[in-house]
Parts: structure tokens; C-alpha cells; sequence
């Protein structure tokens, strides 16, 4: 079902790329594009910072709050009490959804950047 629906996505990606590509122009796709990542980043930073807290939190409070837990902070979820993973990993799924868009930015620019210089 996973690789299902990343097929799905990628796809759809391509499609709206191009069609992107055909129907805006290269200032446009810059403009666009800058947005997406002012606006990922706006919401993704803060949400990732809420879901580091909330880690660091849960897992401080049970003991398992191993050194340097930041550099690999999903290996650790595991070790969540139930009654705090809901709510850690629902911020780890908005920080994730934050950082999503930045790279949907990132992507929209690069195509206004390439039409840019066609």
C-alpha cells in the first residue's frame, strides 16, 4: 500500500509540475515557489520545536532519555509512554508536513529557475 501510494504521489508531482511548467511563467514559478518555502518554514520550525520538547519531555519523565537523542530523534519513539505518543507524534507529523512543503518550495523554484534560463 506504502509504495502504492508513493507512485501515486510522484506521478502526481510530474503532472503538476508540468503543468506548472506550461501555464506560469519563470517569475512566477520564483515567486511561488520562495512562498511555499516562507511558508513551510513558518509553520515547520515551530512544530518541529514543539515536537523536540515534547520528546525530550516524555522521554526525560520515564528515564530513557538518552545523550545526544536530537541527532536520531525518531530511533527514540519507541520508547514513548502510550499515553504521550498520540500527542509527540502528531507534532512530529506537523513538522514533518512543515518541512514537506519547503521541499515542494524548493522544487517549484528550481523549475522557475530552469525556465528561467530555457
Amino acid at each position: 500500500m506504502v509504495e502504492a501510494t508513493l507512485v501515486l504521489a510522484t506521478l502526481l508531482a510530474l503532472g503538476l509540475g508540468s503543468a506548472a511548467w506550461t501555464t506560469l511563467d519563470a517569475d512566477m514559478l520564483l515567486r511561488v515557489g520562495f512562498w511555499l518555502v516562507v511558508a513551510g518554514l513558518g509553520f515547520g520550525l515551530p512544530t518541529g520545536a514543539v515536537y523536540h520538547l515534547a520528546l525530550h519531555r516524555s522521554l526525560e519523565r520515564v528515564g530513557r532519555l538518552p545523550a545526544r537523542w536530537w541527532l536520531n530523534p525518531t530511533a527514540h519513539h519507541r520508547h514513548l509512554p502510550r499515553s504521550d505518543a498520540p500527542r509527540v507524534l502528531a507534532w512530529c507529523r506537523a513538522g514533518a508536513l512543515g518541512c514537506a512543503v519547503v521541499f515542494v518550495g524548493c522544487a517549484v523554484a528550481a523549475l522557475g529557475i530552469w525556465k528561467s534560463l530555457a
